[in-house]
């Protein structure tokens, strides 16, 4: 099944769910779609067992993954399962809309790249210079970068550990994406947790150990232990502590919603605004470096023309100087 089917099935799950619908019975009707539903469904019946909880057996049947189960695994996540397995959903169609928009970005480059990459070594076949060994390392070059835009795009998309995530938003230039990722986050896992005005202690809780990785995740700690030492009602629904780290918008957001009782939809449409900045930041960021890396296999050619054309002059790696060049420097050296 594909990941937009498993997602859609997910999200009708969690509508029988907040129903008031026992696992088994969200099941049943989630089955009447029949076809690939009634597959989807049998399979997590099969993991189901009293024992377990909703969360447990959705990640036993390979519906949510390990990051989705931190998420909705916390013994405050039982009372908000509904609320909490359509957050996995947004997040999941968020990843699939980044990782399809920076796709897209990177199809000119790559393929200006592929017909760099075959013609720039076409001057040494009529030089009887080598023609494999170019082409073969600035592919491996192509290789390298593509991998690394795959590992940023998808811990940048919802499926990067914890390790890789702290790594990149201690790293100079990544920070700022980073910074943005885990703004996305916090509004998405606070929003279950959010009422008409107020979040819930649970809420930040749960948002400090799913943003553990980022800068974010002290100030959240002070929030969550100045509301158990706090009664009544915390500015910023008790985020206070966090403002000085989040973006004029969001802090924003969280103080409008928080004043006029619409705090679940200001951090939804907060959510939804960060996606579509930081998606097209990073989808401008991966095509600069495509064209970036794209400027050096160019550059490298011109600079091997020239030092073929101009004697005494070194070669690239892999390149050869032609035989009326080293013709000419015989002749200079024989004239000193």
């Amino acid at each position: 099944m594909n990941e937009r089917a498993d997602t859609a099935l997910l999200e009708v799950l969690a509508d029988c769910l907040e129903a008031g619908e026992s696992l088994t019975d969200a099941l049943g009707k989630v089955a009447i779609a029949g076809g690939a539903a009634l597959l989807w469904t049998q399979r997590i019946a099969r993991c189901a067992r009293p024992e377990l909880s909703v969360a447990a057996v959705l990640h036993a049947a390979r519906v949510l993954d390990d990051v989705e189960l931190s998420l909705v695994s916390t013994d405050a996540a039982q009372a908000r399962i509904a609320p909490l397995l359509r957050a996995v959903v947004v997040r999941r169609r968020r990843s699939r809309a980044r990782q399809l928009a920076v796709a897209r970005g990177l199809l000119a480059p790559l393929a200006f790249a592929l017909l760099t990459i075959v013609l720039n070594p076409l001057m040494n076949l009529m030089n009887g210079g080598d023609y494999l060994w170019p082409v073969a390392r600035d592919l491996f070059l192509l290789g390298v970068f593509l991998l690394v835009c795959l590992l940023g795009v998808r811990a940048l998309s919802g499926g990067g550990r914890t390790r890789g995530l702290r790594f990149c938003s201690a790293v100079p230039g990544v920070r700022w994406l980073t910074q943005l990722y885990a703004e996305e986050e916090l509004v998405t896992v606070l929003l279950p947790f959010a009422s008409a005005g107020e979040l819930s202690s649970d809420g930040i809780a749960a948002a400090a150990s799913f943003v553990s990785w980022s800068p974010l995740a002290g100030p959240l700690g002070a929030a969550m232990n100045s509301r158990r030492a706090a009664s009544g009602t915390l500015p910023m629904g008790g985020l206070a502590p966090v403002a000085g780290t989040l973006s004029l918008a969001t802090s924003l957001s969280i103080v409008g919603g928080c004043e006029t009782s619409t705090l679940p939809g200001r951090l939804a449409a907060r959510g939804d605004d960060i996606a579509s900045i930081l998606t097209a930041r990073l989808r401008m960021a991966v095509r600069t470096s495509a064209y970036s890396l794209l400027v050096l296999f160019s550059l490298g050619t011109l600079i091997g023309l020239f030092s073929r054309a101009l004697p005494g002059m070194p070669t690239l790696p892999g390149g050869t100087a032609s035989p009326d060049q080293k013709e000419i420097e015989q002749l200079m050296k024989q004239l000193e």
